[in-house]
């Protein structure tokens, strides 16, 4: 009977991992074939230097009060589209406001990443539509690129009220945004809320985003292109070089610092990698400050090899102690600040479509710069030895996620 069962275990081991086997074979397959036939390919947006308005949020409970409070004084339409959405208290809240704000006669667009927007009960996707909200998945997988079109997400995060007021960053919708959720503790995200000439190209880029992947397109209103105090531009990112260019280029252009926040450092990526340690090489203070408590799997893990590379080079590393750090941040030579939504990894280097803000403004900025240590001052400065002195258990994850790294 014991040898049965042995012969039965081996079998299905051998059948699990040949099953893995086969799958990541045909999915590297698949990335390569589609990379080789540029599949998802496509020119980065890069918009004018607008004349903006620009409020930074950093606390889910006061964005979330904002955005709601935005979208409740609506007019006209509202375009909403969020990497993800949580199945909660605060996603119920947000689904209700948008259907009743479409009952009231305003028109209502709302836009999920396919993959992100999975928690999204069916039933809830129906009562939407029931209510005259429009709505659509972005990129939804397909064949013949199976394995890549799951890769390729929609990861920007805009919204669009009447043309007025505009929003983009690092926050989703749910609880944990809130830092409601008790594994994760306290949330900290960058998030821009936009008034003026910039909330024209917000608009733009999500009617591009909609009409490609809606079979019913809608128009580009006119928003309001009043001037504001800011100067800032926005460039929307495809799967490509381009990101890689224009980070390369702010760290060729860094005579002082550098200081990048992110919730995950994995920097594959060639260009990136070696424009930041030239930058270290001309003299220029480095200091990249990650999270080490995440929501997302081996990813700490991942940046362990890049950390140890990093102090090879004289930069300085932080590790996020007070919650999850989700920001997205650049600051060079406090010259120029970078928000949006692209991680330091090379999932937005290489996979998703992403949008940064570009703020090139020395007052603006010196009001962010104190926000920025703030968030130095809540961390721990990681030494060689928290990457050397690894438990066994963290060596065995460290090898796991290195296999994976490209994807995560």
């Amino acid at each position: 009977m014991l040898k049965k069962i042995g012969r039965i275990f081996r079998v299905c081991l051998f059948l699990f991992i040949g099953g893995c086997l086969v799958l990541f074979v045909w999915g590297e397959i698949d990335r390569t074939m589609s990379e080789k036939n540029g599949v998802f390919s496509q020119n980065s947006s890069q918009y004018p230097m607008r004349q903006s308005d620009i409020t930074m949020y950093t606390d889910g409970k006061q964005l979330n009060n904002q955005l709601f409070s935005d979208i409740e004084k609506a007019k006209h339409y509202v375009h909403i589209n969020f990497f993800s959405i949580a199945d909660d208290k605060v996603s119920h809240q947000f689904l209700e406001l948008l259907r009743k704000k479409s009952q009231e006669g305003v028109e209502v667009y709302y836009a999920l990443d396919r993959l992100g927007g999975i928690l999204l009960k069916k039933k809830e996707r129906e009562l939407l539509v029931k209510k005259g909200v429009h709505f659509t998945y972005y990129n939804k997988p397909a064949f013949p690129y199976l394995f890549s079109s799951l890769d390729h997400r929609n990861h920007r995060r805009i919204s669009v009220i009447d043309g007025k007021v505009g929003y983009i960053g690092g926050f989703n919708i749910g609880k944990k945004y809130l830092g409601e959720k008790e594994k994760l503790g306290y949330w900290r995200d960058y998030h821009l809320q936009i008034r003026g000439e910039g909330v024209q190209d917000l608009e733009h880029q999500f009617v591009l985003d909609w009409n490609k992947n809606s079979e019913k397109p809608i128009p580009i209103h006119n928003a309001v292109k009043e001037k504001g105090a800011t100067s800032q531009r926005f460039t929307a990112y495809y799967s490509g070089e381009k990101l890689g260019q224009d980070y390369a280029m702010l760290f060729q252009q860094a005579k002082e610092s550098i200081i990048i926040l992110t919730p995950y450092f994995i920097p594959k990526d060639r260009t990136i990698w070696n424009a930041l340690v030239d930058a270290r090489k001309r003299g220029v203070r480095v200091k990249i400050l990650f999270s080490p408590h995440s929501d997302a799997l081996l990813v700490k893990e991942a940046a362990y090899p890049y950390i140890r590379k990093v102090l090879k080079q004289g930069m300085e590393v932080y590790g996020y102690k007070n919650g999850v750090l989700h920001g997205k941040v650049l600051l060079i030579d406090e010259k120029v600040l970078m928000v949006g939504t692209v991680n330091f990894d090379s999932r937005s280097f290489h996979l998703n479509e992403e949008m940064n803000c570009y703020i090139h403004d020395p007052i603006y900025i010196s009001r962010i710069k104190p926000v920025i240590n703030a968030d130095l001052q809540n961390s721990k400065q990681v030494t060689s030895s928290d990457v050397n002195q690894l438990s066994i258990k963290e060596k065995m994850k460290e090898k796991v996620a290195k296999m994976f790294e490209y994807y995560l």
